[in-house]
């Protein structure tokens, strides 16, 4: 429907912001590096600003309001708001709406603002440059975030923010160090340009390329290298499954830098109500969708019952153990909270510890079964395909 013979019309003033600024940075960018050269500190603000306008986008538009992943002190949530500005992808009432709206009907080509189904580049940046229905502005669906009075300033007065933040500042910093131009093309159009297209990998990119490890039916993929430039949010597979969690990487050696901000902020008492998804939940929807893979697998195989007996068996038993497991973990967190209070019987808490060690047991050991066989499955040899 967006791509009949008669496209709509484009958005001038967007194109001139998405178009004149990449020019700048790969002509005059490296030409003034090469004449004139950049000096260490430009290039140490460089990184600090790209990174507030990242974490800002991350951790202020994305997590914090479009998602409610978190609740944020009023000074974290003015400087999500400068950094949202500095990094010029509008003001966050309409970057949240399209947000929503893209998880709500997530690769509906007609309701999706970005949807992934109509190809890598409309959903990096051409859906921005043309008046596509499915992106004309309907804030119906935020009507909580005008309850926010710094949202409400931005809003306001988001032409003078970008304007000092985009320009002004880089401007500054330039008069303090003595190379404006300097400083206006490596502060202000690299850093723009490096932060905008980040973020828009999320769009694409991150719908392309990667794993889908916990929802197979929707193009958002986990993709390790995207999370490396877009400050964690490249596990997009497992954000369109747990939106609410303030994590996108839930691993330990998971790249997530604003799930580590917003934690160490936690610590400050400038964030709180951190939500997360539980450690159960994310198994075992794990754990369905490599049943569901390798179920469907076994209808392309000649003799298909005996492996699919074996999976069910795995299946089944491992499910049961990771549920037992999750109920005495929580009565052990129940246990703990009793303890405290000196109500809890020595004995009990005893049996308690002893049965939840033995299931911890049990659980790895299945999880180690579980795991050779789908290793097992995997590998059968064509000779054994329809």
């Amino acid at each position: 429907m967006q791509f009949s013979s008669e496209k709509p019309p484009i958005i001038w003033t967007n194109l001139l912001v998405l178009g004149l600024p990449p020019l700048i940075a790969i002509i005059l960018v490296p030409w003034y590096g090469l004449t004139h050269g950049y000096d260490l500190f430009e290039w140490v603000w460089f990184f600090i600003l790209l990174s507030f306008c990242e974490m800002s986008i991350t951790a202020g538009y994305h997590r914090l309001w479009s998602h409610k992943a978190y609740k944020a002190h009023p000074v974290l949530k003015v400087l999500f708001a400068l950094g949202g500005a500095c990094a010029l992808q509008n003001h966050c009432i309409v970057w949240a709406s399209d947000h929503r709206r893209h998880h709500l009907y997530v690769d509906d080509n007609d309701k999706d603002p970005y949807s992934a189904g109509l190809g890598f580049w409309y959903s990096h940046f051409g859906w921005m440059i043309r008046e596509y229905e499915s992106v004309k502005d309907d804030l119906s669906n935020v009507d909580d975030l005008y309850k926010e009075p710094v949202l409400v300033w931005q809003k306001k007065y988001y032409l003078p923010l970008t304007l000092l933040m985009n320009i002004g500042l880089p401007i500054l910093l330039g008069y303090i160090n003595g190379d404006i131009w300097g400083s206006l093309l490596l502060l202000g159009f690299l850093r723009l340009v490096l932060s905008q297209h980040f973020t828009y990998l999320i769009n694409s990119a991150a719908h392309i390329w990667g794993s889908r490890p916990y929802d197979p039916n929707q193009t958002a993929r986990d993709n390790s290298f995207i999370a490396l430039l877009t400050y964690g949010e490249g596990y997009h597979n497992y954000h369109h499954t747990f939106a609410w969690d303030y994590r996108n990487g839930v691993k330990w050696y998971h790249y997530d830098p604003t799930k580590w901000f917003i934690k160490f902020c936690s610590w400050l008492k400038l964030t709180s109500n951190l939500r997360t998804c539980s450690s159960w939940r994310q198994e075992r929807t794990r754990i369905e969708v490599q049943y569901r893979n390798a179920m469907a697998k076994c209808e392309k195989l000649i003799d298909p019952a005996l492996w699919r007996k074996q999976l069910e068996s795995e299946y089944h038993n491992l499910l049961k153990t990771l549920n037992h497991w999750a109920e005495l973990r929580q009565q052990w967190y129940e246990k703990e909270s009793r303890m405290l209070q000196d109500k809890f019987h020595e004995m009990d808490a005893a049996h308690l510890q002893r049965r939840y060690n033995e299931l911890k047991i049990r659980l790895r050991n299945q999880r180690k079964s579980w795991k050779a066989l789908l290793n097992d499955f995997s590998m059968l040899s064509p000779s054994h395909a329809i």
